[in-house]
């Protein structure tokens, strides 16, 4: 059943992603913004039986829906959900949420049915930090513990032997991601078999561990390693279980990080603190990542932490607001 979702977004480059993720959730919306479109804001209500209202809260008030900020706003009064705001508390736009808040499903027999509940799949999200190992894996076990709340939950290290975590007991340190790597690509390996090479974490990951030798992830190249991250989006898409993916990724050459994450659902790239000159030799690739993502979202987070003990927001690139928000 056709329907009409509209988002009112002044960013032009925020609306194109949203529109390009939440379309490709529901092919049969006939999506718009009515702020920036050069076509009347009730165009799209003809093409379906009930139309969603999206808003930047931020560009908008809080009080969108209850009382229209703008004068070119005009669809409201037809709009019978309270409109839904495109961006968290924090200023992080997830479209996996949004689409949550949307309450509706077009699958089945095309009629719209309440999602509102349904178990999520599972997820691939990056993890780019630049920070010391132990800063590392403090903030994976404080930002990543929902990850295992899944069937399967699996974790790749993407790195030096040399950055490898210790984690004794567990086998991750026997090399297991050499070999995982040099077998993916072979005719007969299928996504399950990647579950054969790791071993489980105390945080409980199923992981290969560190390679055997102290580079081999680089000498068998980022292009390996997404071809390991594709087997995984297979595993991820399994409709029978929920498995999520954590990816750990360091070393690469800039050139190499957009192509190797492109098909993930998050990256994050972690810095040490909030310091404008990390943060502007840093912003090269947050521009390069978030333009060759396909469907996700990238942020960017930092170490420190607010007196209150509160995390600094994540920023967004190509903001010129500060730490405001994040891509899509």
């Amino acid at each position: 059943m056709a329907f009409s979702i509209k988002i009112y977004e002044k960013d032009k480059y925020m609306y194109a992603l949203m529109k390009a993720r939440i379309g490709a959730l529901y092919p049969e919306a006939y999506i718009t913004d009515p702020y920036l479109d050069s076509r009347h804001d009730t165009d799209g209500d003809m093409f379906g039986e009930f139309t969603k209202v999206l808003f930047n809260p931020e560009q908008f008030g809080e009080d969108f829906g209850l009382a229209s900020p703008d004068d070119t706003i005009g669809s409201l009064k037809e709009c019978l959900d309270r409109p839904i705001p495109t961006t968290d508390p924090e200023g992080i736009i997830d479209c996996r949420k949004i689409c949550s808040a949307l309450g509706i499903d077009t699958s089945g027999d095309g009629n719209a049915i309440d999602r509102t509940g349904m178990p999520c799949g599972g997820r691939i999200e990056v993890l780019i930090p630049f920070v010391y190992i132990s800063e590392r894996e403090d903030y994976i076990r404080k930002h990543y513990s929902d990850m295992t709340d899944a069937d399967l939950s699996l974790r790749l290290d993407f790195t030096s032997r040399y950055r490898a975590r210790e984690d004794e007991g567990t086998g991750i340190l026997a090399g297991n991601m050499t070999g995982l790597l040099e077998s993916c690509i072979t005719r007969r390996f299928e996504p399950d078999d990647i579950l054969k090479y790791c071993s489980r974490d105390s945080l409980g990951f199923l992981t290969p561990g560190a390679s055997k030798g102290d580079d081999d992830v680089y000498d068998l190249g980022s292009a390996r390693c997404r071809i390991l991250l594709d087997k995984c989006r297979d595993l991820v898409s399994d409709e029978t279980r929920k498995i999520n993916v954590l990816v750990v990724a360091e070393g690469f050459r800039t050139a190499e990080l957009p192509v190797l994450v492109s098909d993930c659902d998050k990256v994050t790239v972690l810095l040490s603190g909030k310091d404008k000159n990390e943060e502007l030799a840093a912003s090269n690739l947050i521009t390069s990542i978030s333009r060759s993502l396909t469907h996700g979202i990238i942020i960017t987070d930092f170490l420190d932490t607010s007196p209150s003990g509160e995390k600094i927001k994540s920023s967004m690139p190509g903001k010129t607001q500060g730490i405001a928000g994040a891509a899509v």
